[in-house]
């Protein structure tokens, strides 16, 4: 099976066409880039749903306890797996989700100490079992390394939107299962990836918790799919847990945003060589003049930024640029 066919159907594009209209809601409101409480709180979560899917026996009290500096014991090999993919997710910013190298190394991180050979393509077949299911088929062992890149080059390279071909890529590595263990973690992990290359959201987004509450159909999305040849009922699937995702943030009380995250966010969106308030103010346009020249100068106070000039004609600029 070619694991990078997939058939669309309305359902499928009814799926993209709402998952992009939440996107844009939120860069507008400015939900993708959370304060350290948030982002602290979705790290647990997603941590803890993308390990319950694995059967780990931990709490979310017991994760953001060991997230906090609790010394991990060391006979608890579910305590390992907190850490090793908390680590990893520190890394996705300086990984590549279409080089096979990464993936190898982002799967090193993930499995040390778990695996006997983290990082490395397994060299055996594989019994293939999607959740709890007897598998039907075994996973050859000739030629993983090519696999691997014929996948990542076909979605890097595929005109589809990425939301669509990030599907394919959670897929595609499950089917070809190309370690020994810990494909679905790095499978979902690397879709991740993908999409926060283009929306920061992703970052945090706790899609992990949605998949885990459906823990029993995301399986059989996967079991179908090997079955048909044809992911397309795969994509479907994951679309609407990021779909329900994205709802769920845009639904929530929205905490009005500080002066220093609004400068943060600023910095943030892009590269920022300089600037002036007219430029801050294009992205917050809510805000007054006044208030406007407030956050900067507080910002060059607190040594974030600094300023040549006063008024509606200083220019700004990263402190340390």
């Amino acid at each position: 099976m070619n694991p990078t066919l997939y058939s669309i159907t309305p359902r499928t594009l009814t799926l993209i066409a709402s998952v992009s209209e939440r996107l844009g809601e939120v860069n507008a409101a400015h939900l993708h880039h959370p304060g350290p409480a948030l982002l602290r709180a979705h790290r647990v979560s997603c941590i803890h749903a993308t390990l319950a899917l694995e059967d780990s026996p931990l709490s979310r009290q017991e994760i953001a306890e060991l997230l906090d500096g609790r010394p991990a014991d060391p006979a608890r090999l579910a305590e390992l797996e907190v850490l090793n993919t908390s680590r990893l997710y520190d890394l996705l910013p300086s990984l590549e989700p279409f080089m096979g190298q990464d993936l190898r190394h982002a799967h090193g991180e993930l499995m040390h100490g778990l695996a006997l050979d983290p990082g490395q393509y397994r060299t055996g077949a594989m019994e293939v079992i999607y959740g709890d299911r007897p598998g039907r088929r075994k996973a050859a062992a000739g030629n993983i390394s090519s696999q691997v890149e014929q996948l990542l080059h076909a979605v890097e390279n595929d005109e589809a939107p990425l939301l669509l071909g990030s599907c394919v890529l959670h897929f595609g590595l499950i089917h070809l299962r190309p370690f020994t263990a810990g494909n679905g973690r790095i499978a979902r992990l690397w879709q991740k990836l993908a999409l926060l290359r283009q929306w920061p959201v992703f970052a945090f987004l706790p899609v992990e918790g949605f998949i885990q509450r459906s823990r029993s159909g995301y399986y059989a999305a996967l079991e179908h799919a090997d079955r048909q040849e044809d992911c397309g009922a795969f994509i479907a699937y994951m679309l609407e847990r990021i779909d329900e995702a994205l709802h769920e943030l845009l639904g929530r009380d929205r905490i009005a945003l500080s002066g220093s995250d609004r400068v943060n966010t600023f910095l943030l969106a892009k590269d920022r060589s300089r600037f002036t308030r007219k430029d801050y103010r294009r992205m917050f346009p809510e805000l007054s003049p006044a208030t406007a020249s407030r956050d900067l100068a507080d910002a060059v106070e607190g040594g974030r930024i600094q300023r040549n000039g006063t008024g509606r004609v200083a220019v700004y600029w990263p402190a340390g640029t």
